[in-house]
């Protein structure tokens, strides 16, 4: 890949303040910290076998 498109600048008026973004960043760690409490510790991976039909 020889050419990458260039980033334009927003606008002024477009960006995010720092509190906005610190709000955000620490609802997200929230929403990890949540998913982190409620999701197993290790889940296992799918076996290769699981979409092979079994014999009657």
């Amino acid at each position: 890949m020889k050419q990458q498109l260039m980033l334009l600048e927003a606008p002024p008026d477009w960006r995010i303040d720092e509190r906005t973004k610190e709000i955000g960043r620490r609802g997200l760690a929230q929403a990890r910290a949540a998913l982190q409490r409620h999701s197993p510790a290790v889940q296992p991976a799918p076996s290769p076998y699981d979409d092979v039909p079994r014999a009657a």
